[in-house]
């Protein structure tokens, strides 16, 4: 007589901050198996190839990738209070909690560069651990980055820099509250497509020297929350056509005005102490109403 075997198979799992964050379901298999439609997707989207998925990413890890924001000392942060940018982004080497070390481990591994490759139809690509340009980023209230053109090659290996991938991590974002992603035309230095920073939203976008692209409208969510994202680049070996092989910046296209509430704020973060502005931060955010 034959006998069923029954197994019980375990998924491997972790807990981080008390949250079972199950390893096999990090990245939603169902975009893994859609590439070839995804593909066709992300080429004749314009003005420049880029794709928007939704769910990417499994949400019980972003929900404590954004708490560890909070948590992230002030010498980890680099400030940027300019005309054209207002925001804060981790430092090339800057210590993760663990589920910021999860997220970006899982989107350098061989096979999410893999499924990138297929995504993108750009062979070779080649990840960057020291997250140059990527990492945590933050725009307070107020905050913007006006419309540019990433650095095409990265500074220390000098490879050319080929694609982007961002996931947000803002719940319960509205449109009203500013921080929307645009995708300009670089020719008439016009808006094309606005993307909203929703909760595990993550886009990729192709690089090269007419990606133009921003967030110029600053962010004022009515609880003075920031704008939170995670990014990184990835790059070639190879020049593409169109890339020059001098090693180039970011270029800002269109730098916008601030007005005198940007103006103010900005002053008051250039002449504070860095850990007492964030105290202050945290302390207005905590007494803030929350929705």
């Amino acid at each position: 007589m034959q006998r069923r075997i029954l197994r019980s198979v375990e998924r491997d799992f972790a807990f981080i901050g008390g949250v079972r964050i199950d390893l096999d379901t990090i990245v939603e298999p169902s975009f893994v198996r859609a590439t070839d439609r995804l593909s066709n997707e992300f080429a004749r989207n314009t003005p420049f190839p880029h794709i928007v998925l939704d769910g990417l990413i499994s949400p019980a890890l972003l929900d404590v990738v954004h708490d560890e924001f909070d948590v992230l000392p002030w010498t980890e942060w680099q400030n940027y209070n300019t005309v054209e940018e207002v925001k804060r982004g981790s430092i090339r080497g800057a210590r993760f909690g663990p589920a910021a070390e999860l997220y970006f481990n899982t989107i350098h591994s061989r096979a999410f560069v893999q499924f990138l490759e297929q995504l993108t139809r750009v062979s070779g690509l080649v990840q960057d651990p020291i997250l140059k340009g990527g990492g945590m980023h933050e725009i307070p209230d107020g905050g913007r980055f006006a419309p540019h053109i990433d650095f095409n090659r990265h500074p220390v290996t000098g490879l050319y820099n080929r694609l982007v991938l961002i996931t947000y991590l803002n719940r319960d974002w509205q449109r009203s509250y500013g921080g929307a992603l645009e995708l300009w035309d670089y020719e008439s230095k016009t808006k094309m497509v606005e993307i909203d920073p929703l909760f595990g939203r993550t886009i990729i976008f192709a690089q090269s020297p007419q990606s133009l692209h921003g967030h110029p409208v600053p962010v004022h969510a009515p609880d003075r929350r920031p704008r939170r994202s995670v990014a990184a680049y990835y790059y070639t070996k190879d020049r593409p056509d169109g890339f020059s092989t001098d090693f180039r910046g970011t270029r800002f296209a269109v730098a916008p005005k601030p007005g005198l509430r940007g103006l103010t704020a900005r002053t008051i973060k250039y002449v504070t102490p860095p850990i007492v502005f964030d105290i202050a931060r945290k302390i207005t955010s905590t007494l803030a109403p929350r929705k």
